[in-house]
């Protein structure tokens, strides 16, 4: 009997592991207080790896919604820790996540958009981490003239829920849509060897002043997960 209830023991560490190598995706959150429009700004940012891909999912939490375009989510920047060798990452994809939408005005979106090139993850004279991805310059961050579309502005950043309901309600300037109410998605290749657990000092970009940088955390749970399939993967290499 304790054979057999070591077995099913040993069998269980397996099938979690196992799911976590699947679905080892880590979440960090995270808000604070953004200079540029003397209000709180809060968001989250979901990293996952398969094979040679990372997605990054980004959401604007900001509650009750933006009220500002300098409050708009416009830029991710992230270390990967420990990795051997460093990753060189390139951006192949931007996207808008299922439910997302295109406000290209105050009363109107778009379900079907392609943005591509309005975001960039060539970085400028002063980067914030080693990795990351935004639609401005972000006061040197990144390199504004590198995106394809857009002006290097707050427009094709990321508002929260809520913010657009078809009227004419939110003081957002005409000249800066489009935004991206929902979430939006980065998918980066080159990741290499690098797993979830060696993502780190990741900050969430608002605005373009430079200023509204938020530091966010890992959920503890999503962080303990991808740590154990780090180590499956790291084992099943080495064999």
């Amino acid at each position: 009997m304790k054979m057999c209830s070591t077995v099913a023991a040993r069998a269980a560490v397996l099938a979690l592991a196992a799911a976590s190598v699947a679905q080892g995706a880590v979440t960090f959150t995270g808000s604070g207080f953004n200079p540029e429009v003397n209000a709180t700004a809060s968001g989250s940012a979901v990293f996952s790896i398969s094979g040679n891909l990372l997605t990054v999912t980004l959401t604007n939490t900001t509650a009750p919604r933006t009220t500002a375009q300098g409050n708009a989510l416009t830029g991710i920047a992230f270390d990967i820790i420990g990795a051997v060798p460093m990753p060189t990452l390139t951006l192949v994809s931007t996207s808008l996540a299922p439910g997302a939408q295109l406000w290209t005005s105050k009363t109107a979106f778009s379900n079907s958009a392609n943005i591509n090139g309005s975001w960039t993850n060539v970085l400028g004279s002063a980067p914030l981490a080693d990795f990351g991805a935004a639609s401005t310059g972000f006061a040197g961050a990144f390199n504004g003239g590198s995106m394809t579309l857009g002006n290097s502005s707050p427009n094709y950043g990321v508002v929260a829920a809520g913010t657009f309901t078809g009227s004419n309600s939110v003081a957002f300037g005409g000249s800066q849509f489009p935004f991206i109410q929902g979430s939006l998605v980065l998918t980066f290749s080159g990741i290499g060897n690098a797993t979830e657990a060696q993502i780190g000092n990741v900050r969430m970009l608002f605005g373009t002043d430079g200023t509204g940088v938020i530091t966010l955390i890992p959920t503890p749970g999503s962080l303990a997960m991808a740590a154990i399939g780090g180590v499956l993967i790291a084992r099943r290499r080495r064999a």
